[in-house]
């Protein structure tokens, strides 16, 4: 029996991370980064709803959409580092200044239910660590290695449907969108190459 609950899931985790992107810049854009708080404050509000939701599926969705504030949070922070790079748009009506990122805290509390949690953590991993095989695929491989984007998420997808337990279905499939969205950062991240804000690999043209 096939199970789409991950593929659902992680087609809805990947809208969530396409709608937080341009929430971040927007956000920070116009209020600061000192407003990363309020990312924060979001995500957990829906972490401690995921822990009273009795629908597992219901827990995962809110869970995911809490970690994934959580990393909005922090991106804000890096939103900010690119503004004074010149690497994004400045606000000409606003100061610029250095700021320490923020700590993410954990819970610990019996008779609730965690899939919210888990699914959402594994979100925040997921994310954390797909960026930065964006960046070493893009030195060693080049842009070319979209393909192997591509493959590793249609793969996770495939073995979203395959796995009967629904929290490890779900978080293959957010793996998976995660790299399908990896594509376009693998794009981007060659552009940004070009431009001299990440280091070239001297070896390969």
């Amino acid at each position: 029996m096939t199970n789409y609950n991950g593929l659902i899931i992680g087609l809805i985790s990947f809208l969530i991370i396409g709608i937080c992107h341009p929430l971040v810049i927007k956000a920070e854009y116009y209020w600061g980064k000192q407003k990363w708080w309020v990312f924060f404050a979001l995500g957990l509000a829906f972490a401690a709803l995921s822990l009273f939701l009795r629908n597992s599926i219901a827990s995962m969705i809110v869970g995911s959409i809490g970690f994934s504030l959580f990393w909005s949070a922090h991106e804000m922070i890096l939103q900010h580092e690119r503004v004074l790079l010149g690497r994004a748009k400045r606000n000409p009506n606003r100061t610029y200044t250095n700021f320490i990122a923020f700590v993410t805290p954990t819970f610990s509390v019996q008779g609730l239910c965690f899939d919210g949690l888990i699914v959402g953590a594994a979100t925040f991993a997921i994310i954390s660590i797909a960026r930065y095989v964006c960046i070493k695929a893009e030195y060693h491989f080049g842009k070319i290695f979209w393909i192997g984007f591509l493959f590793i998420g249609i793969a996770s997808i495939v073995a979203s449907i395959l796995i009967s337990n629904t929290v490890l279905s779900v978080v293959c499939g957010i793996h998976g969108f995660t790299y399908l969205w990896g594509i376009g950062e693998i794009f981007e991240q060659a552009e940004r190459v070009k431009k001299g804000w990440f280091p070239k690999k001297e070896k390969r043209e």
